[in-house]
């Protein structure tokens, strides 16, 4: 996207600010860059279904440099960015990789070589100085453009999301099992019930209800219920209201188990024992996971829903 251009007699000293990143890493991404000069300013974005973050931190230099190149002839330019990959790459490594036809000094081909290469022609007609900044420590400019590259990869989830709300009864796969779950809890904290319903030619149901529990950790104890009850290894769609168990089991669990279950912010992940145990529920299978939004024309979830407040109402009285 773009919010405003460049005149062509305008000075070449231009100040760029770029980031980019994915969540899960591998998984979805998304890019941002911010060129700047003077007042004038180009908000450039974008993203990608599956990458890395290194890969979205050389996709949004890489956008800055072709749109720049793409008007000017050269500039003398101020990129900052808080990856060190990207800066040291093309400060310290890149000469090295480019005379030995793009390999390592132990001769391995050079990880994301056509993003590589590319940055390096894009650079060769421009005066760059390479600024290193450090990630969410106040930089207005660094923390706008970790913004946008966030927004850019949440795009992709909502696009996704509101798929589903609009064409749910046309999701099904041929051949899938399609998991809907839906949960009763008393407040915050509390009595809850859970149920799931089999949709498809095999229908039937499980459901039950704690004393002492979350709406998080019903999902949860719901999703392993109805996985672990799968009989044999097969194509599954889980299909529930709760971002947390969809975020969580699409995107957010192998990025907690890599870090030692912990978060981003080197937290422990709650519902540790469940999220482990839903895992190992999904191994045997393909499962793919899908945020229903609103209200739903599907009777089976409509189903599960009442099958939840009924062991919630069990237990309450």
């Amino acid at each position: 996207m773009q919010k405003a251009l460049f005149g062509p007699s305008e000075s070449l000293a231009v100040t760029v600010y770029t980031d980019g990143g994915c969540d899960p890493n591998p998984g979805p991404g998304g890019w941002a860059a911010v060129v700047q000069h003077g007042t004038s300013q180009v908000v450039l974005s974008g993203n990608a279904s599956h990458t890395t973050n290194n890969q979205m931190e050389l996709e949004a230099a890489v956008a800055a440099l072709a749109y720049l190149g793409g008007r000017y002839e050269t500039c003398q330019i101020d990129l900052h960015t808080d990856s060190q990959y990207l800066r040291q790459g093309i400060t310290s490594w890149i000469d090295g990789w480019f005379a030995r036809g793009w390999r390592s000094k132990s001769g391995q081909p050079i990880k994301n070589q056509e993003l590589w290469r590319r940055l390096y022609d894009l650079s060769q007609a421009h005066e760059i100085s390479w600024v290193w900044v450090k990630g969410h420590a106040g930089n207005p400019m660094n923390e706008r453009v970790d913004r946008l590259a966030t927004e850019a990869r949440r795009s992709l989830t909502q696009q996704g999301a509101s798929e589903v709300g609009r064409s749910e009864a046309n999701l099904d796969k041929e051949g899938e099992t399609t998991l809907w779950i839906a949960v009763s809890c008393r407040g915050s904290s509390g009595p809850g019930g859970w149920a799931v319903v089999f949709g498809g030619k095999e229908h039937r149901v499980l459901e039950g209800h704690e004393a002492q529990t979350t709406g998080n950790a019903l999902y949860l104890t719901a999703a392993i219920a109805g996985l672990k009850a799968i009989r044999s290894s097969t194509d599954v769609v889980v299909r529930a209201a709760s971002d947390y168990l969809v975020q969580g089991g699409g995107r957010w669990v192998q990025g907690w188990q890599q870090r030692g279950w912990q978060t981003k912010g080197g937290k422990p992940v709650k519902n540790q024992a469940q999220w482990k145990e839903l895992l190992q529920a999904m191994e045997p299978h393909r499962v793919r996971w899908q945020a229903i939004k609103g209200a739903s024309p599907s009777p089976d979830l409509a189903e599960a829903r009442r099958l939840a407040a009924e062991q919630l109402a069990n237990i309450l009285s």
